[in-house]
């Protein structure tokens, strides 16, 4: 298990803080394109609200390395960062867990595709998400670290604004954008 505390930055101008952070000396430690498929079940709730199982499918730009995750994703109330416990393995058939996972009635899979631009940067892990336009059509910043003051010291550093802060997920954020449509 793995426990994640983490925010969102939206409406920033990516370009311009890759350029900074690579200036202060931050070290790009992934370039990836990724497949997401959520995975749920119309039948019954058998995962509470605030959970969900993710399949992702891994193209590691930098090593030509491959990888197929499965993960059981628990969110944890915190009004400062996005908590989250993370149970993940990795699996070497997406479609024998397909099979198992509709065997077991699991009959619900939304896929989004993404690339992703990681750097670590002092304490922190600042992952540069673009979303295909179907999922969500605005690129952010995730901020990822063990500790609350590590992420909030990062936005002093920066200047940026907490207006830019979201502790949605992306599905919150691909649902916020239908319901204003």
């Amino acid at each position: 298990m793995e426990r994640e505390l983490e925010f969102k930055l939206l409406g920033l101008d990516l370009d311009y803080y890759k350029n900074l952070l690579e200036e202060k000396g931050a070290k790009l430690i992934a370039h990836e394109k990724q497949i997401n498929t959520v995975v749920s079940s119309e039948s019954f709730p058998l995962i509470d609200e605030d959970c969900y199982l993710r399949i992702r499918e891994v193209k590691d730009l930098l090593n030509s390395d491959n990888k197929i995750e499965f993960t059981f994703k628990k969110k944890v109330k915190n009004e400062l960062v996005r908590e989250n416990y993370e149970y993940t393995t990795e699996v070497s058939s997406k479609e024998g867990l397909i099979n198992i996972l509709r065997n077991l009635k699991f009959n619900k899979y939304i896929t989004g595709t993404k690339e992703r631009a990681s750097y670590n940067y002092k304490n922190l892990r600042l992952d540069f998400d673009t979303w295909d336009k179907d999922t969500y059509p605005y690129p952010y910043i995730e901020i990822e670290s063990s500790n609350e003051k590590d992420i909030y010291d990062f936005l002093k550093e920066f200047n940026i604004s907490k207006n830019h802060i979201s502790l949605k997920s992306i599905t919150d954020l691909k649902n916020e954008l239908k319901s204003k449509q």
